[in-house]
Parts: C-alpha cells; sequence; structure tokens
C-alpha cells in the first residue's frame, strides 16, 4: 500500500466519469472521498497491505471506485505509462 498517499497530503484524482474527488488519507487503513463540487463525502477506499481494496460508501459506481482505487494504489499511473509505451 502506498504510504499514506504521498506522504499524508490530500490528493485530487478524475474519474473516467468526469468527477473530480479529493482523497485525504485517514487515520485507519484507509482514504477518505470528497466530493468538493456538491461538498458531500462520498465514502472510503480501505486498502491492505497486497493493496487489496474494499469501498466503504454507496455513491461511486463500480467504474469510480476502481479508477479511485488504481490512483491509491498507483496501479493507474503504471497503465498510463505502458499505453503511452504502446
Amino acid at each position: 500500500m502506498r504510504s499514506k498517499l504521498f506522504q499524508e497530503r490530500p490528493e485530487t484524482a478524475r474519474t473516467d466519469s468526469e468527477r473530480w474527488v479529493r482523497i485525504f488519507p485517514d487515520k485507519g487503513e484507509g482514504y477518505v472521498l470528497y466530493d468538493a463540487l456538491e461538498e458531500r463525502m462520498l465514502g472510503r477506499i480501505l486498502v491492505d497491505q497486497n493493496d487489496n481494496w474494499i469501498y466503504d460508501g454507496t455513491l461511486l459506481t463500480l467504474e469510480e471506485q476502481e479508477d479511485l482505487a488504481a490512483f491509491i494504489t498507483g496501479s493507474r499511473k503504471e497503465m498510463d505509462d505502458l499505453i503511452l509505451g504502446l
């Protein structure tokens, strides 16, 4: 698991559905998700030592959950780099 998402700083990620989400490291094993445009909490993504994740919430689609989990675990950057390298 990434160590507290880039040294405990909040980060912003965009899902493929064009939703911008602020990601805040929490005090446990997860990350709080917040939609600043709609001013509401979207839930949390919990990640274990093996980069397995689970979404704790009801507001995101499966695709949005996967986008955010990939951003948190770093696999999104790996896929983007792979695509650029083709």
